[in-house]
């Protein structure tokens, strides 16, 4: 096959490697780099996204506890607010039923055990909404008493300190919903 014409061979001489114009390697890995840079600019463009719907979710999230907690806070207060309200029209008859037994005393022993059995228990009802009676003994206390009268004295040691329970006074849940009502001993001193 030597010094034969490739032409009439029928085989054909391989074709150069010429580029196509337009499309040179160097221009082929230039414009592989801008799509690469393109893809990495919507790459960081979805992770910006995501970066920021996963804010506005833990924002979401946090919006939505702090929802509930306060749904749970006003609930609780709502509780609160409606057991002080029935507590408050209660303790008249409480104070009546105390009446009652004071009035009964030497009376029918069964009838003032029974009174004294519905007072205990109507006690205790009221306990289990948090209800507290307040100390009337000892040194009057302005942000649990209320001073309904004063019993002078001559003992300087005895000045300020309760006399007498004339009503009594109750907290409900650490708040005084009524103040004991007393009588205080004032030292008129050298009388």
């Amino acid at each position: 096959m030597k010094g034969q014409n490739p032409e009439t061979s029928g085989q054909h001489p391989a074709p150069e490697q010429e580029p196509v114009k337009g499309h040179s390697r160097g221009h082929g890995k230039a414009e592989l780099e801008g799509r690469l840079r393109e893809l990495e600019e919507v790459h960081d463009k979805l992770k910006q996204d995501y970066e920021d719907l996963l804010q506005e979710a833990s924002r979401n999230k946090a919006d939505f506890v702090n929802y509930r907690n306060r749904v749970e806070r006003d609930r609780s207060r709502d509780r609160k607010l409606a057991a002080e309200g029935a507590v408050e029209l209660l303790l008249p008859v409480l104070d009546n039923l105390g009446r009652t037994l004071q009035a009964l005393e030497g009376a029918d022993a069964s009838l003032l055990k029974g009174i004294s059995m519905v007072e205990r228990q109507f006690v205790g009802a009221l306990e289990s909404l948090g209800l507290a009676r307040i100390d009337a003994a000892g040194a009057f206390d302005p942000n649990l008493h209320e001073a309904v009268g004063v019993e002078p004295t001559s003992d300087p040691d005895r000045d300020g300190t309760i006399v007498q329970e004339l009503q009594g006074g109750y907290l409900l849940g650490g708040k005084v919903i009524r103040p004991a009502r007393v009588r205080v001993a004032r030292y008129e001193g050298g009388a």
